[in-house]
């Protein structure tokens, strides 16, 4: 009877988790399904891995899908595209269909190689959700531009490149002269710096971008006051415009010598590390537009001719 009874017993415990087993499987094997994209570097591409994540509002499935990216992937052959200490500026906005997502300024730390690999994976993984046809990076509130200073936009999943190799730009090792302001704002000094410099990216645009970051030697002084943006470096005919937002007059302090300074530092950086071929005078434009005074400098608006 006794053995009867422990029989009994064995066959409940059975019966138990054989349940508990399919009841865990339903679990593992119910819920939506979302593809995230993570880099295969065995072929250089994009790779989807499929999860599931649990049916629920469209906010929280945006906030699954995004904490996934940062997640490592379950192929030991892949990886995240997304880099660990970036993280998401502001709540995400989804309207008409586009999800407007915003990174604060270390999303620029990135070479242009992760970027682009990175927002290829970030598109092609939200654009897989059914309420989502594009998705439009932000960094700090402001639109993404591409090395030729133009706004990316919206991108969809046709957009961009998954089923072939992505492949790194070429990049060139250059070494630029930039100018800046000595400790005592009495004149002009020069600091070399190497930088990689991609395909595509005109030297112009590089010296730019460069003085922007400020120099690396002690007692100089930036040129480009904080939070200026460089909306376009173009080159047409010989004539370097520089476009810059309005912040570079705005966030300026200091004496018209200090202004008449900054000005000397951006034309001399430019016209040294370019060919006389290639610019032989430069514009300055604040928000596409000219001005014609910048404190207390009366000639903001004509050309500045190679010396």
């Amino acid at each position: 009877m006794k053995k009867k009874n422990m029989n009994t017993v064995a066959i409940v415990v059975l019966l138990f988790l054989v349940l508990a087993i399919g009841l865990a499987y339903v679990q593992a094997s119910t819920g939506q399904e979302v593809y995230i994209y993570y880099f295969d570097s065995r072929v250089n591409t994009l790779v989807p891995e499929r999860r599931l994540i649990p049916e629920t509002n469209q906010e929280e499935t945006l906030r699954s899908v995004l904490r996934l990216m940062y997640a490592t992937p379950r192929n030991v052959n892949l990886r995240q595209t997304i880099p660990e200490d970036l993280f998401v500026y502001e709540n995400v906005i989804v309207a008409g269909g586009i999800m407007y997502i915003n990174f604060p300024a270390n999303y620029h730390q990135m070479t242009s190689y992760e970027e682009a690999l990175f927002r290829a994976s970030l598109v092609r993984t939200i654009t897989g959700l059914h309420f989502i046809d594009s998705v439009q990076v932000l960094v700090e509130g402001r639109e993404l531009l591409n090395p030729f200073g133009n706004p990316i936009g919206a991108e969809s999943r046709d957009t961009v490149i998954v089923g072939e190799p992505i492949r790194p730009r070429r990049v060139f090792t250059t070494t630029l002269r930039l100018y800046f302001v000595d400790g005592d704002q009495n004149g002009l000094v020069y600091e070399l710096r190497e930088i990689e410099r991609p395909d595509g990216v005109p030297v112009e645009q590089a010296v730019l971008e460069q003085l922007q970051v400020g120099p690396t030697t002690y007692g100089l002084i930036s040129t480009i006051p904080a939070g200026t943006r460089i909306l376009e470096v173009r080159t047409i005919g010989g004539i370097c415009s520089i476009n810059l937002s309005d912040e570079f007059v705005n966030n300026f302090s200091g004496s018209q010598d200090l202004a008449e300074l900054t000005l000397q530092s951006i034309v001399h950086s430019v016209m040294e590390n370019s060919s006389p071929s290639s610019v032989h005078s430069i514009q300055f434009l604040i928000e596409s537009g000219r001005v014609d005074n910048f404190f207390g400098v009366p000639y903001f608006d004509t050309l500045f001719e190679r010396e």
